[in-house]
């Protein structure tokens, strides 16, 4: 049996049955407490680093950080900043709808009077919308990635805070809650049972990334991903590929329930800086 210090085993059970009820703010420490507890010399800045903040990762963290000096998605970058910045045919440009957004620490985020969870990528076509631009459909990768991280890392280095105070935000994070910690598919795997029981461990060959800081580098380049000619990925590309892997059907990208599970890592992640783009393998 997994041993899990007392606060995780609370927030498992408060995920799993509405009869228990424990708030964001204890789940942080629950969350966060486990793997400070689990990886004692990785502060919680370092999260934002994903499997190379980890010990186990050590290994291969040199090559990761010699990589970097010459990043293999500065040009994909570079077009991104020039797609953000390009007036629409109304002479605006992404920066005007920007400027009335939150801080990308502040995503997802929830507005009362709609009653909706809002995205950075729904943000995005809903601007693009708005200035009678076409919206982008492909919100797995490409363009939309680009332009994600076009916004995002103008905030690298600012620490994750979402704000789920709101009751209706509450009812949405306690279902990302429940998607988390509940095991689906065929191999009967939950989000928790790699990132969480087994983080730290290997898998083929690869070590199984900290649930903590999951979603401060997103989008993310991926070696796997470049070999398919489609190297950038958003957060819902990769939890779709999750579901895959335990043989369990795919959410649509930007659904209710892949929005959900957005918004509890990213409460989850209170306090880990932004770091984007990223580098994984």
């Amino acid at each position: 049996m997994k041993k899990l210090i007392p606060g995780l085993v609370m927030l498992l059970t408060a995920s799993l049955s509405s009869a228990v009820y424990s708030s964001p703010v204890d789940d942080i420490a629950a969350f966060q407490g486990f793997f400070a507890e689990r990886f004692k010399d990785v502060s919680l800045e370092q999260y934002k680093d994903g499997v190379n903040a980890l010990p186990q990762y050590a290994d291969r963290r040199g090559n990761w950080e010699l990589l970097l000096d010459f990043p293999p998605y500065e040009e994909h970058v570079e077009k991104g900043r020039k797609e953000w910045a390009t007036p629409f045919a109304n002479g605006k440009t992404f920066a005007d709808c920007a400027a009335k957004w939150p801080a990308a620490t502040a995503y997802p985020w929830y507005e009362a009077e709609t009653d909706e969870l809002h995205t950075v990528v729904g943000d995005i076509n809903r601007c693009l919308e708005e200035n009678g631009e076409e919206v982008i459909t492909n919100l797995k990768h490409g363009k939309i990635a680009r332009l994600v991280i076009a916004f995002r890392e103008q905030f690298n280095g600012q620490k994750m805070n979402v704000d789920v105070s709101h009751p209706g935000a509450q009812k949405i994070y306690e279902k990302g809650k429940q998607f988390y910690w509940a095991k689906r598919g065929q191999l009967n795997f939950s989000c928790a049972d790699c990132h969480v029981h087994s983080s730290g461990q290997k898998v083929r060959g690869d070590v199984l990334s900290a649930g903590l800081g999951h979603t401060t580098g997103f989008p993310v380049y991926r070696t796997k991903w470049s070999l398919a000619g489609k190297p950038l990925g958003t957060i819902h590309r990769r939890y779709g590929g999750c579901n895959n892997q335990v043989r369990a059907s795919a959410f649509k990208p930007q659904g209710p329930e892949y929005k959900a599970l957005e918004l509890y890592e990213a409460v989850m992640n209170t306090g880990v800086p932004l770091s984007v783009p990223s580098q994984r393998q």
